[in-house]
C-alpha cells in the first residue's frame, strides 16, 4: 500500500500533504484507506478531465468563430445585406455566446483550483512547522546523547541479550526516523514552493481569462448591434425575400418528388421480388410433392442480422450490412465537406424576417468557402444525378436502406452506378455570385420514407 501511495504522490504533488495520514489509515483500517485513496484519485482525474474538455471546447469555439468571420467577409464584398449574411452572423453570435459561457465555466473551475491550492499551501505550512518542531526535539535529544559511550552503555546495560538487541534496533530505527524526518522537511518545502508557484500561474490564467471574457462580451454586444441593423435592412426587402422563399419551396418540392420517385421504385422492386420469391417457393413445393423420390434442394437463404428498423427496400446481404453499419455509425459520420458551419437547421422554423411565415428544411444547409468540394458521408452507390433550378446539381447516394442527398453542386465527378467510399469527393459546391458569393451545400438523410435530422448523424466536430 505504501508503494501505491508513493507512486501516486510522485505524479500528484498535492497528495504529499496527506501521505502520512494515509499511512496511519493503512495501519488502523485498510478498507477505509483504499476507499479514501480511490475517492482522491477519482476526484483528481475528473477535475483534470473537465479542465481538458473545457480547453478543447474553448479552442474549438474560437476556431469556429474565426471561420465564420471569414465566411462573413466573403459575403460582404459588395456591401449588400442578405439572408445568407444574417444566417452566418446568427451562427457567429451563437458561437460567441458559447465561448463566453465556456470562459465563465473555466474561470469558476480555476477559482476552485485556486482555493484548493490555498488550502494545500496552508496545510503544507502547518505540516512543515510540525515537522520542524519534531525534528528540533530530536536534534536536542541527539545532542544530549551524542556520546558513543552513552549509546554503548545503553545497549550493554540491558538485562539479557534479547533486550540488548531490541535496544540496538531502537537506536538504528531512531537514526533512520531522523533521516526520514529530514527528507520529509525537504520534500514538504519543495511541495510548498511548487504549490505557491502553481497558485501564481493559476491566478495569471484567471486574469487572462477574465480579460478575454470581457473582450468577447464586448464583441458579442457589437455583433448583436450589427444583427439588429441587418434585420432592419432586410425588412425593407420583404417582397424579394418572399419571392426567393417561394422559389426555394418550389425547388424543395421538385427534389423531394425525385427522392419519393426513387423510394417508390425501390418499394415496387421489393414487392415484385417478394412476389417472385413466393411464386418460386410454391413451385418448389409442388415439384417436391409430385416427385418425392428426387426432391429439389431448396437453398437456405443467408441470414443477416437486422436492426430494429425494418428495411423497406429489397436488400441483398451485402446491402443489409452497409445499411446496418450506416445506422451503427449514427453521430460519428464525417461531414459532407471538409470545413463549414450549419446555417440552416432541420425542421420547421419561423422566418426571421417575414412575420407569420414558416420555413421547412428537409435537411441542413452548410455554409462553406468558395471552391469547396462535396464528399460522401458513407460507403454507397450513386443512385441518381439530377439538375433542379434553384438546387443546381444534386447527387443521391444509396447506403442500403438509407439515402443521402447532396444538392447545390456546380459540377459532379461521379456517375450513376459508381460505388463510392466515405469522404470520397463527388463534386464542387456551387457559389452564387449574384447572392453575395453564397456557397451552401444542402445535405439530406432518409431512412426509407422517413426524413432524418443530419445533425444527429454527422460528427459534432468538423
Amino acid at each position: 500500500m505504501k508503494f501505491i501511495l508513493k507512486n501516486i504522490i510522485n505524479d500528484n504533488c498535492s497528495l504529499k500533504l496527506i501521505y502520512y495520514n494515509c499511512l496511519y489509515f493503512v495501519k488502523t483500517n485498510k478498507t477505509r484507506c483504499f476507499l479514501f485513496l480511490f475517492l482522491i484519485i477519482s476526484t483528481l482525474n475528473l477535475t483534470a478531465q473537465n479542465r481538458t474538455e473545457l480547453e478543447k471546447k474553448h479552442k474549438k469555439t474560437q476556431e469556429e468563430i474565426k471561420y465564420t468571420n471569414n465566411l462573413l467577409k466573403q459575403t460582404q464584398r459588395d456591401k449588400k445585406i442578405s439572408m445568407n449574411q444574417l444566417m452566418i452572423l446568427n451562427k457567429k453570435i451563437a458561437a460567441r455566446q458559447e465561448l463566453v459561457n465556456t470562459i465563465t465555466v473555466e474561470v469558476e473551475s480555476l477559482d476552485g483550483k485556486i482555493n484548493e491550492n490555498q488550502e494545500n499551501i496552508k496545510s503544507l505550512e502547518t505540516n512543515l512547522d510540525k515537522l520542524k518542531q519534531s525534528y528540533a526535539k530530536m536534534i536536542v535529544f541527539a545532542y544530549k546523547t551524542r556520546s558513543s559511550y552513552d549509546k554503548l552503555m545503553f545497549v550493554l546495560s540491558a538485562k539479557d541479550f534479547n533486550s540488548a538487541y531490541r535496544r540496538l534496533k531502537y537506536l538504528q530505527q531512531y537514526a533512520d526516523f531522523r533521516k526520514t524526518q529530514m527528507e520529509a522537511i525537504v520534500e514538504t518545502r519543495q511541495n510548498l514552493s511548487n504549490k505557491v508557484e502553481d497558485l501564481q500561474v493559476k491566478k495569471q490564467d484567471k486574469e487572462s481569462l477574465l480579460t478575454e471574457e470581457k473582450h468577447e462580451t464586448n464583441q458579442l454586444t457589437n455583433e448583436k448591434g450589427e444583427q439588429s441593423k441587418m434585420l432592419i435592412g432586410l425588412k425593407s426587402k420583404e417582397k424579394e425575400l418572399a419571392r426567393k422563399l417561394a422559389e426555394q419551396k418550389l425547388s424543395d418540392q421538385k427534389l423531394q418528388k425525385v427522392i419519393n420517385d426513387i423510394i417508390s421504385e425501390e418499394i415496387r422492386k421489393a414487392e415484385v421480388a417478394r412476389k417472385e420469391k413466393i411464386r418460386k417457393e410454391k413451385e418448389l413445393k409442388e415439384q417436391t410433392k409430385n416427385n418425392p423420390k428426387n426432391p429439389t434442394k431448396i437453398e437456405t437463404p443467408v441470414k443477416v442480422e437486422k436492426t430494429n428498423s425494418p428495411a423497406i427496400f429489397d436488400l441483398t446481404p451485402a446491402e443489409q450490412i452497409v445499411s446496418d453499419k450506416f445506422e451503427i455509425n449514427k453521430g460519428k459520420l464525417p461531414w459532407p465537406i471538409e470545413r463549414g458551419v450549419i446555417t440552416g437547421t432541420f425542421g420547421e422554423h419561423e422566418h426571421p424576417i417575414l412575420k407569420g411565415i414558416k420555413t421547412k428544411n428537409d435537411g441542413v444547409y452548410i455554409s462553406t468557402t468558395q471552391g469547396s468540394s462535396a464528399r460522401t458521408i458513407f460507403d454507397g452507390v450513386i443512385s441518381k444525378i439530377i439538375s433542379i433550378p434553384g438546387k443546381n446539381k444534386a447527387i443521391i447516394i444509396r447506403h442500403g436502406d438509407f439515402l443521402t442527398v447532396y444538392s447545390n453542386l456546380k459540377e459532379v465527378t461521379v456517375n450513376v452506378g459508381d460505388k463510392v467510399k466515405a469522404k470520397q469527393k463527388i463534386g464542387v459546391v456551387y457559389t452564387d455570385a449574384d447572392d453575395d458569393n453564397k456557397t451552401i451545400l444542402e445535405l439530406q438523410i432518409w431512412q426509407g420514407t422517413i426524413k432524418q435530422n443530419p445533425e444527429y448523424w454527422i460528427s459534432s466536430s468538423n
